[in-house]
């Protein structure tokens, strides 16, 4: 990996189909009702400042990953049991990303195919295009990416000539006051999607642009929200708040809802299509970065680990929930308790650390 060079549109159309994820299908932010869609915003408005940190951290120690300035900043004896935590933390994101793409697959259209079978085939498609190597997978994107904007507007426009918006179910705006959507900022939409971007300080090494590099991807940052935003607003506004929140997969009843002169129907297949390649691809750059750390930490080839993770994130994915719901609980308490220590305090740590370093390295006057 290390002569790699990725381009900024490959990253920014990666950035895009991560954040988007499984969170362009689930009912996001809708602990707020129907200003679900601001919460996104707010929480994205919150994302870009700890990506800012991120970029600043990348910017002091640009040819290191997160993992190994983390190994410089705090010393090897403290280092690289924080290192291994960040390792564990990518791979069980990337499992907790297959269950939910797999259950969702499940539960949207393949009803009666077993959970391991789907979780299998989605984890070794991603083993082999992280075996060709991570520059494959960001090349991949810019093609997917243009996929699923293109299945969006379509679907938008489909559901305009059908007349299912009500932009009615939007309002009053606020109406509960702000307490409720920064209650859901707090508990969820900070944190997911946009904290998970810490992911990406394992890759951003290896931007083929320092200086407009963290740029773009912050961009891509802003355009996801704004999709994500749109698209829990599209639901809202069919749906109306409470069939949306109470739906696991309100896009799907959404799109069904498309009927032109009943020839145009049951365009399900296109929140199917969304769903598939938006977990793979967010499995696939937690599996990446996991496997850069390895590599790192234990100074072994990339490839030779690649078989054994996949196996660990396929039977930790199973073996992570009784049932979805389970799943699910357990991931929105991780949200705001576990998860912030890694994506918030440790950052910070390192920030002030690398701050004080820089002040004190500084050249003087005279």
């Amino acid at each position: 990996m290390g002569k790699v060079k990725i381009g900024l549109l490959q990253f920014f159309s990666i950035t895009i189909l991560f954040e988007l994820g499984t969170s362009l299908v689930v009912n996001l932010g809708m602990a707020a009702g129907r200003d679900a869609w601001l919460s996104i915003l707010i929480g994205s408005l919150a994302g870009l400042l700890m990506f800012s940190g991120y970029a600043y951290l990348y910017r002091k120690h640009q040819d290191l990953t997160f993992i190994g300035y983390t190994r410089k900043l705090l010393g090897k004896t403290a280092g690289t049991p924080v290192a291994l935590l960040y390792i564990i933390l990518y791979m069980n994101l990337s499992g907790r990303g297959l269950r939910d793409g797999s259950t969702m697959l499940a539960m949207a259209s393949m009803h009666n195919t077993p959970l391991f079978i789907l979780s299998m085939l989605m984890i070794l498609s991603s083993s082999y295009v992280l075996h060709k190597g991570t520059e494959v997978l960001t090349r991949t994107s810019l093609v997917f990416t243009t996929i699923v904007l293109m299945i969006g507007l379509f679907s938008m426009i489909l559901l305009i000539l059908s007349g299912s918006i009500n932009l009615q179910h939007l309002l009053p705006v606020l109406e509960n006051g702000l307490w409720p959507v920064m209650d859901s900022v707090v508990h969820q939409n900070y944190m997911f999607p946009f904290g998970e971007m810490i992911v990406f300080t394992m890759l951003m090494p290896y931007l083929s642009d320092v200086r407009k590099g963290p740029w773009v991807i912050a961009a891509a940052m802003l355009v996801s929200a704004l999709l994500l935003s749109a698209t829990i607003a599209l639901n809202i506004s069919v749906l109306g708040a409470d069939i949306a929140k109470r739906s696991q997969l309100p896009l799907m009843p959404t799109i069904s809802k498309i009927s032109i002169s009943d020839f145009i129907q049951r365009v399900d297949i296109f929140v199917v299509m969304v769903l598939i390649i938006g977990v793979f691809f967010k499995m696939s750059v937690f599996f990446s970065a996991a496997l850069i750390g390895i590599s790192e930490l234990f100074n072994l080839p990339y490839r030779r680990m690649l078989y054994p993770c996949t196996l660990i994130i396929l039977f930790t994915s199973m073996l992570d929930a009784r049932s979805f719901t389970e799943h699910l609980d357990e991931g929105g308490r991780l949200l705001y308790t576990v998860y912030p220590v890694f994506m918030i305090v440790i950052p910070v740590i390192l920030i002030i650390i690398t701050a004080v370093r820089s002040y004190f390295s500084a050249p003087r006057p005279g």
